[in-house]
Formats: structure tokens, C-alpha cells, sequence
């Protein structure tokens, strides 16, 4: 088969649209789309390539290593995994490791470990041969990282060469060293302002500046950058045991006497009510620190207790990292106002004085809902205390009476939507107060819009949340299904918009009309239909009428519907401004296609929860892949759930899977099985 004019065409715009994403990520560090957009057009250009070998060019981006995001770098294999840690976040969880480590190794005796602060950054591994450094990676899967070389021997803290001292200990032909790459909290500020100054991108936290200092493929780069360097472990080594400690403690001192930078704060403590005093210290002393801290690291200090430890799947037995509390702050409410969702909740928001806790500064803070605003007793010009939860969402946890005098009147219910005016309605149960306009609400609309365009949903690119109030505010759509009525006329005269932009915007809503039924179905908004749900109704009915036309027993007779998100689908199905709108986009051109089911596989049958983050699949993409195979993938660990499959940094489920010894599989071990 020869290639027609339009594929000539698709692929020099491809290569055109890669190269120029290519730039942006890895030379100016400042990516336009996901990387998983990026990967969609590298496998259609890939693809083409394949079917038309004589479209294929020498400068093709497909040719070149280092296009694709991540495929600069060079693949290592870390000669000992690096492991994740479990976490502790109560002395009760601390107290819990401490009986379990010590019955396990059949102790009487209070057990000394190496207590080190947790350092927010970027964990990597270091390879020296007759103590030159050889080559560095950074962590990625635990198992296989990227190859920094050229950018960690931009660090002034990484000894290229070790200092060697025989009657210290003997340097091993082979060494494996571990550590975490850091930006100090004042550098990072530094950063940011000359960025800002510069009109270049800001960095959200240290950490992400280091990371994104490290996929630098210009050294000239990271060597700009002020990273720094503490390394806490190593892996392998081909050194006897009688040349090097017997214990994690001193096997640091010896890392220092070869040149490594250590952490000063790292200490030793014997028994588990020592490793408490330890973490009361470190937190105290927290903020004096140059560099951001997120807890303490406790390590079972002798290796051979460590040995006899042993791990399980992709954490030690031997180490836990307890978290520091949430931050607290005290400011003033000055109004609470409400925020109007995409099913109608009203959302109440407490409106504060500007308040800096954990070096973020927070202006409002969710109140999540009504019966949250009566037990708390919060009102306007109360003062309260703010809590960054997981130090990332601010929220009131309790009004300081003592510091709130002359109280203003309770705080009541709103009776109007803030967005269209229309009345509220509670459902009996609900904690939400709900606006039922839906798009006739200007609020609303905007989050169907947003929603039925996202990612995961019909995917229109360049439809963010500025563009879409654009286009509501100039009456250019009044509804969902108005997008794809947009003529370039209708835009182009808008602000920002060019020849090119609205071009590019319509032909990016036309090409979403081809999409899975599945999508189309998430990007409904229904209520209790999640992408998980919406893939489950596409496997059970092939056609959008079919699913229209579907009774309550019919779904749920599915798996994973329940009473409550049946009586959601139905009740939507029923109403016929909801019908109207679906014979609406089936009549523009909607083409939908069912997805394929395979009942024969390794997961057919299977209770499965997902925990943690993965290199190869999204989380949504994995489940995707697991729901396709007949596996019924469920959100909490029970003794029902069959596997859990474990990604980097997993949460609760992890510990949960262990106490119930239920099969945890790792990234690879579940693509194996996939395929």
C-alpha cells in the first residue's frame, strides 16, 4: 500500500508538533501538553512510519534518542532496588514497628536505631568504581532509574573522585551510595523571583525545582542550579565485611571521611521512646533548617538485624519514615461565601485574612459543607485555626473562642443559588445544599464544560477554564452541546484568539466526536459515574441507546452498580432534556465505539485495588486495562480483594494488603500478567 497526500501531510505535521513539544520539555523546560498527549502523537508518528517505511526520515523524531519525554536519559539498573518506605503517622504506629521488629528478632533488649530527618527531594543513586564516580540515576520504578550522569557531576557536594585513607577502610572497587538531591528554602526563593522577573516558569515547591534541575539534557542547566546533596545509604558493594561498619551510623561517618555529605542532624537512639524525644527535636528545630523537611527516617541500625529483617515486596521491614503533623496557623474570617459545583453543591468557603502556614500563603479555606459549618459554629470576623492537611489542603479545623469576641449572628443557610438565583434544595440525608438548574446554571455550566472536556473525558484540548467563561459570557454557547455548532467567525473576533488558535480550537472539537462509549459516557457528568463505572456500563451495552433504554434491574444485575449510582443513571435517562441532549450529539456525528472485553485473562474475576503511582499506565488507564480483563477493581483492601497492585510511594492500602496477606503485586509483575 502506498501512502495517499494526507498521510504525507499527517506526518510532517507530527514530526513538526513533536519537535517543537520536544524543545519546549526538555530545553526550555516548559511542557505545553501531558505526556500522555506527547506519547499519543509519538505512536501515530511511529505507527504511520511503520505502515509507509519511505515516509521515514533520518531526522525523523522518532529517529533521534531523547524526543520523547524521558528517552534522553539512558535506562539503569540500580544494583539493589531502592525501596520505598512504610509510614507512622502517631507514636501508637511508631510504638506498633518498634513490638514488631523486636518479636521478630526475638529481642528483650530496647534496640538501637539511626534516626535522620526525611528530606522533600529528589532520591538518586550513585555507582563508583575504584571510588571514581562511574554513573548516577535517579529512583524511577525502584528498580530501573534514568541515567544524570552528566548533571550530577554538575554538583559541587558529589566527590567525582573519594578521598582515600587505607587505615580508615579500604575503598571497594564497586561502590552503590544512595542520597537525596535538595535546593536550600532561600536558594529555591531566589529561583523563583529571578523566574518571575524573567517571565519563565515557576517552580510550585524545592523538590520540583531540584527534579526538573535534574532532567536537565543540558548540564549547563542543572550546573546553574544550586543542588545540593546528603546521601543516607548505600546499595551494593563488593567490599568484605570486615572493611566496612557493621552498622547504618557508622557506615555514614565513613561516607563523610570519603567525601559524601552527610546530614549533621542524623543521631542514634536506643529504644523507641528515644526515637520520640528524637522526632520532637527534628520538629522543633524544623524550622531552623535551611532545607524542607517532611519527617524523620528510624532505621534498625545494625545491618545484620536488617538482614535478618528482610523486606516485603517494595518496602524494608527494617526502616519507617513518621510524618510531621499537618501546620497549623490562626487568622480571621472576614466572609464565608459559596461555590456553586458541577452537580449543583453548594460548597461553603471560608474567605480569610492572608495567611502563611508551611511557607504557603492561604486566603480561603473549604468549609466542605453545611453540617461542617454548624459543628464548628464558624462565623464571619470569628478568628480560627487553619490546618494545611497532608500540608497541601487548607482547611478550619475549630474557632478560637478566646480570641472571638463580639460574635456575629450563626451563620444560615443560603435559600438562592449565589451563580443563577434560582431556590436550593436539600436531599433528605445530604449534608449539600444543591441548585437543580444544571446548565440553565451559569456555574454549573461552566463545570459541565470543563468536565465533559477534560482528559479523561472527550479530550478537547485547548478548552481550559478561561476560554470556556469566554465563550459563555459572549453568548457564543448556552449549553454542552454548542460546542460543536462553533464556527471560527464566533471566536476569532474574541480576545486572544487568532486565525491559527481558532482554527486549531475547532478542529480539535470535530475530532472529538470520534471517541470510546465509555468516554462519552464519563464525559455525561452523571452522578456516582466515575470512569470505572462508565466503563463498566460500555462493556454491558455496546450502544448508547441501549444503555438509554436500560432498566434499574438491568444495571444492577452490572457489576460494580449499586442501588445508589443505579437510581442516578436511570433518573438521568429519564429526564428528557437529558435525552434531548444525547439524540443532539448523536445528530451532529457522534461515532462511539465499544470497547473490547476479554474474559480469558489472569484478571478475569478478580477483586483488585490500585495503590500508589505507576511508569507504564495512569491510574485511570491501569484500571482501564483491568476492568477490560473482567477484574472488578474496588477502592478499599478487604479479605474479598484478590491482588493489590503496588505503584511508587503507596498509601494505607499497602500496610492494609500486609495485615491481611493479601497477594501484592508490583508495577512489572501486573504488566506481566496484563499481557
Amino acid at each position: 500500500m502506498k501512502p495517499k497526500k494526507e498521510d504525507h501531510l499527517r506526518v510532517k505535521k507530527l514530526s513538526a508538533l513533536i519537535r517543537n513539544h520536544s524543545y519546549k520539555y526538555h530545553v526550555l523546560d516548559e511542557p505545553e501538553i501531558e505526556d500522555s498527549k506527547y506519547d499519543q502523537l509519538f505512536q501515530e508518528l511511529l505507527s504511520l512510519e511503520q505502515k509507509f517505511p519511505e515516509l521515514l526520515s533520518k531526522t525523523s523524531p522518532t529517529q533521534r534518542i531523547g524526543s520523547k519525554p524521558s528517552a534522553g536519559f539512558k535506562k539503569i539498573t540500580h544494583g539493589m532496588p531502592m525501596l520505598s518506605l512504610d509510614n507512622a503517622f502517631s507514636i501508637k504506629d511508631l510504638e506498633d514497628f518498634d513490638k514488631r521488629v523486636t518479636e521478630r528478632l526475638v529481642l528483650k533488649e530496647d534496640l538501637e536505631y539511626c534516626c535522620e530527618p526525611k528530606l522533600d527531594g529528589v532520591a538518586v543513586n550513585l555507582f563508583y568504581k575504584k571510588g571514581v564516580l562511574d554513573k548516577a540515576a535517579t529512583r524511577g520504578d525502584g528498580t530501573i532509574g534514568e541515567d544524570i550522569t552528566h548533571n550530577i557531576k554538575t554538583l559541587p557536594s558529589v566527590p567525582l573522585e573519594l578521598i582515600k585513607n587505607e587505615e580508615i577502610a579500604k575503598i571497594p572497587n564497586s561502590l552503590e551510595v544512595r542520597g537525596e538531591v535538595f535546593i536550600e528554602s532561600f536558594e529555591f526563593k531566589k529561583i523563583n523571583e529571578f523566574s518571575k522577573e524573567s517571565g519563565k516558569r515557576i517552580f510550585a515547591n524545592p523538590r520540583n525545582a531540584a527534579a526538573g534541575s535534574l532532567r536537565q539534557l543540558d548540564p549547563e542547566v542543572t550546573a546553574s542550579r544550586p543542588l545540593k546533596l546528603f546521601i543516607h545509604g548505600y546499595g551494593t558493594s563488593d567490599s568484605s565485611p570486615e572493611n566496612i561498619p557493621n552498622n547504618q551510623f557508622d557506615m555514614l561517618q565513613l561516607f563523610k571521611m570519603w567525601g559524601f555529605p552527610t546530614n549533621p542532624e542524623v543521631k542514634v537512639a536506643i529504644g523507641i521512646n528515644t526515637c520520640i524525644e528524637y522526632f520532637s527535636y527534628i520538629e522543633d528545630k524544623r524550622k531552623e533548617l535551611s532545607y524542607e523537611i517532611d519527617g524523620v527516617v528510624y532505621k534498625v541500625n545494625k545491618f545484620n538485624f536488617q538482614q535478618r529483617l528482610g523486606k516485603v515486596s517494595r518496602a524494608p521491614r527494617w526502616a519507617i519514615a513518621r510524618k510531621f503533623p499537618a501546620e497549623t496557623g490562626k487568622t480571621r474570617v472576614n466572609s464565608i461565601s459559596y461555590q456553586v459545583g458541577r452537580l449543583g453543591s453548594v460548597t461553603p468557603v471560608a474567605e480569610l485574612e492572608p495567611i502563611k502556614v508551611g511557607g504557603v500563603t492561604i486566603s480561603n479555606a473549604s468549609l466542605h459543607n453545611f453540617d461542617e459549618v454548624d459543628r464548628l459554629d464558624v462565623r464571619e470576623g470569628d478568628v480560627v485555626i487553619i490546618k494545611r492537611a497532608g500540608d497541601v489542603i487548607p482547611q478550619v479545623t475549630k474557632v478560637d473562642l478566646k480570641d472571638s469576641v463580639k460574635r456575629k449572628p450563626k451563620t444560615k443557610l443560603p435559600k438562592i443559588c449565589p451563580s443563577c438565583g434560582s431556590e436550593l434544595f436539600r436531599e433528605e440525608g445530604e449534608a449539600a445544599l444543591r441548585c437543580v438548574k444544571a446548565q440553565e446554571c451559569p456555574a454549573q455550566l461552566v463545570e459541565i464544560i470543563k468536565h465533559f472536556v477534560s482528559r479523561n473525558a472527550m479530550n478537547i484540548e485547548g478548552l481550559g477554564d478561561k476560554i470556556i467563561r469566554l465563550l459563555i459570557d459572549n453568548k457564543i454557547i448556552n449549553n454542552v452541546s454548542d460546542l460543536y455548532k462553533i464556527k471560527e467567525e464566533d471566536i476569532i473576533k474574541l480576545e486572544g484568539f487568532a486565525s491559527k488558535s481558532s482554527s486549531n480550537l475547532i478542529n480539535s472539537i470535530g475530532s472529538s466526536k470520534e471517541t470510546s462509549l465509555q468516554r462519552f459516557v464519563y464525559a455525561l457528568g452523571i452522578r456516582e459515574v466515575g470512569e470505572a463505572t462508565a466503563l463498566n456500563l460500555a462493556l454491558n451495552f455496546n450502544d448508547i441507546k441501549d444503555l438509554i433504554k436500560a432498566s434499574r434491574e438491568d444495571l444492577l444485575e452490572i457489576n460494580d452498580i449499586g442501588p445508589v449510582a443505579a437510581d442516578f443513571i436511570n433518573d438521568f435517562f429519564k429526564n428528557t432534556k437529558n435525552i434531548e441532549l444525547v439524540n443532539e450529539f448523536i445528530s451532529l456525528g457522534f461515532k462511539l465505539s465499544p470497547p473490547k472485553k476479554d474474559d480469558s485473562s489472569n484478571f478475569s474475576g478478580k477483586t483488585i485495588v490500585i495503590t500508589g503511582s505507576f511508569t507504564t499506565y495512569s491510574r485511570n488507564e491501569l484500571k482501564e486495562q483491568l476492568i477490560t480483563r473482567g477484574a472488578k477493581v474496588t477502592s478499599s483492601v478487604s479479605n474479598k480483594t484478590d491482588f493489590l497492585i503496588s505503584g511508587e510511594k503507596p498509601g494505607s492500602k499497602f500496610s492494609k494488603a500486609q495485615e491481611l496477606q493479601v497477594k501484592i503485586l508490583d508495577e512489572q509483575e501486573a504488566i506481566d500478567l496484563l499481557s
